[in-house]
């Protein structure tokens, strides 16, 4: 196995004292990503909240803050990641502000019409199946409930074309139709305020 694709492994489910430490970089080296994806959320009349893929559980602490009466929930199916997130939060777990599970985007544990938004921030390219799990998200959102998506948008023309085999979707154009076909409207996608990555907002009718 070559490096790269230790690496992908890794990303897509950290595992042992390696998946720890990416966790960690994760927390401190993408918040300022984590913040610009949040930017424009007004968490205030939130009531609850889902981080699909939450990593080393920097997002639901973010997003907790942004809902002040509100409770946040994180899955993600590394056993290290979820004990990483659970550490991170472990004042809003002890305050009922927040759930951590294991579990997979596939078989959200989750009652329907449960959140008014779920985020999914560098995870999406590990889901198994795209069409699939995009509907058991759009399961778990309320009516108008919105899908948050955040990901690497490298240059694919350019230096960085070897990211075509990481990215399971490698335009604006494919993220809109899957959504599309996934039954999400209303999707409003940025690619250049940040350049590399790209913000996708869409809601469920």
């Amino acid at each position: 196995m070559g490096l790269s694709e230790k690496l992908m492994k890794q990303g897509g489910k950290p595992s042992g004292l390696p998946g720890r430490v990416i966790g960690y970089l994760m927390n401190l080296s993408h918040k300022n990503i984590y913040l610009w994806g949040l930017k424009d959320i007004s968490g205030g009349k939130m009531t609850k909240a889902l981080d699909i893929g939450c990593g080393g559980g920097e997002v639901i602490k973010l997003l907790a803050t942004k809902m002040p009466e509100g409770k946040v929930y994180g899955i993600d199916h590394s056993p290290e990641m979820v004990a990483l997130s659970k550490r991170v939060n472990r004042s809003l777990l002890e305050n009922d502000r927040v759930e951590i599970n294991q579990g997979s985007v596939s078989t959200l544990p989750y009652e329907d019409n449960m959140f008014e938004i779920v985020t999914a921030f560098e995870t999406i390219q590990f889901w198994t199946n795209l069409n699939h799990d995009l509907k058991e998200v759009k399961r778990v959102l309320k009516p108008s409930g919105s899908l948050l998506i955040v990901n690497r948008y490298p240059d694919l023309q350019g230096k960085d074309a070897g990211w075509a085999e990481v990215l399971q979707i490698h335009s604006s154009g494919e993220y809109r139709e899957q959504l599309s076909t996934a039954g999400f409207v209303d999707i409003s996608i940025d690619e250049k305020s940040n350049p590399g990555w790209i913000l996708v907002l869409s809601r469920k009718p």
